[in-house]
């Protein structure tokens, strides 16, 4: 078990009605946050420590409003989709984590095989 992935995003909720998404810039490209999957942790519950630990957010203002598979020619992985409100954002988040715009999101997403489209 300890070789499995999980990979997950917030979606954020602007005050003007807009959306933004936690990404992981890599190089010239983004990735969604992904983790191993802990040896006495669920997937959820291991995305919700990286989360919690590395991006320092406050877990009980996020909601799972999508979780489907996403697939790319070297793993398969489940794909967890939170969202949470701007009022419950962090204002900082280390260099690792940006809020990137949906257009990002999307070409981030045209690199995988999504089982089951995400419904945002």
């Amino acid at each position: 078990m300890s070789n499995k992935k999980v990979a997950g995003t917030i979606m954020l909720n602007l005050n003007d009605g807009s959306k933004k998404f936690l990404v992981h810039p890599v190089g010239e490209s983004m990735a969604f946050v992904t983790t191993k999957v802990s040896e006495d942790m669920t997937g959820l519950a291991s995305m919700l420590q990286v989360f919690k630990e590395e991006i320092q957010l406050d877990v009980t203002s996020i909601n799972l409003v999508e979780l489907t598979n996403a697939h790319t020619d070297a793993e398969n992985m489940p794909l967890f989709v939170f969202e949470m409100n701007e009022d419950h954002a962090v204002p900082t988040i280390n260099d690792n984590y940006v809020w990137e715009k949906p257009s990002e999101l999307k070409n981030l997403l045209a690199s995988y095989d999504i089982e089951g489209v995400p419904m945002f």
